[in-house]
């Protein structure tokens, strides 16, 4: 594999994964080779984007539906697609227009991940695209976290959900740098995201209503251009900020996906947030308290300096953990499964 980028289970048995490069495959729990899925991918941009972001309809059982995060050439933009896989597995159509368009494409910063909630709605986080001032705009969808009906339509119960300018109406936060990950903590209305800083303070944060996460890279109010050398929560211009609820300081260790541990088999694992780190070659594990503050960290032993760069992680439906390396040659999906002892 190259580039792996998001596993999505359809059933007990099976599961479509995305690799970056474009790449559809189905593969199945009891493992052995993947099967192409035949896409019609041909407007996808490469480079730091492509095929990212995947999830499943919650009624996949019955419609088929999956959705994708991915780039596009002319015009291009990031945009979130719906497809129908066929009944054997083999291929995929798209459904409709594009769910939602206009998330921008820029040289770097382009990560898009996907998830619904138990509300029914598609919840995106999108990077800044490594534009100056697009987390603080909110008619930019870039360094955001959007909220989208199956519909391809604006909540109407979304912060900005009758603002003159359409693009806002989808916006649920902003202040983001580069989230690529979104996970909601079981038995609970939590949402989270993890994205990458620059030199210092990876952070993880607590998903909350129309509120800025205070990322601002311009030098000042007049020069648009991208400017990191500012705090990634920025609580001297941005008092109102959320600060985060973890931050890795220096150095860096870049989280991708996130997702949390579920399940008593998982012993005291279980209700761990995991974040995959792709600059770190790891897993680390954080654990919570009931309001959602961080009461202790550490890292998984069994996946740390293993696999190489690890991209995503996910519960399955067989109570196991599958992980997504991102090493561009012979990439895995690996299957972790809590001890027996």
């Amino acid at each position: 594999m190259d580039t792996p980028w998001e596993i999505a289970f359809i059933d007990a048995t099976r599961y479509l994964v995305t690799e970056r490069t474009g790449r559809l495959s189905l593969g199945r729990l009891s493992g052995g080779p993947l099967t192409p899925v035949k896409a019609d991918l041909t407007d996808l941009a490469s480079g730091d984007s492509g095929l990212m972001g995947m999830v499943t309809d919650p009624a996949f059982a019955t419609n088929r539906i999956f959705y994708t995060c991915q780039s596009h050439v002319a015009p291009n933009d990031n945009r979130i697609i719906r497809w129908r896989l066929s009944a054997t597995g083999t291929s995929a159509v798209r459904v409709g227009a594009p769910l939602l368009t206009g998330l921008p494409l820029g040289k770097f910063h382009t990560s898009c991940r996907l998830l619904f909630g138990p509300d029914g709605k598609i919840w995106a986080s999108t990077g800044d695209s490594y534009r100056g001032r697009a987390a603080q705009d909110k008619t930019n969808l870039g360094g955001k976290i959007l909220r989208v009906n199956k519909n391809g339509s604006a909540p109407s119960d979304n912060p900005w959900a009758t603002a003159a300018n359409i693009r806002q109406r989808y916006v649920w936060n902003y202040g983001h740098r580069n989230p690529q990950g979104l996970a909601w903590r079981p038995g609970t209305k939590q949402m989270w995201n993890a994205e990458h800083g620059p030199d210092w303070d990876d952070e993880v944060n607590l998903v909350l209503k129309g509120r800025n996460y205070g990322w601002n890279p311009v030098k000042n109010a007049t020069d648009p251009a991208y400017y990191q050398n500012v705090p990634m929560t920025d609580l001297v211009e941005f008092p109102d900020a959320v600060p985060a609820k973890w931050s890795s300081g220096v150095p860096t260790v870049a989280p991708s996906g996130m997702t949390f541990l579920n399940g008593t088999s998982w012993g005291a694992y279980n209700g761990v947030a995991v974040l995959a780190l792709l600059k770190d070659e790891g897993m680390l594990g954080l654990w919570l308290d009931k309001p959602g503050n961080v009461v202790k960290t550490a890292g998984i032993p069994e996946l740390n300096d293993t696999y190489g760069r690890l991209r995503t992680p996910r519960m399955g439906p067989d109570g196991a953990l599958y992980v997504l390396t991102s090493n561009g040659t012979d990439d895995k999906i690996l299957r972790v499964a809590p001890s027996a002892s």
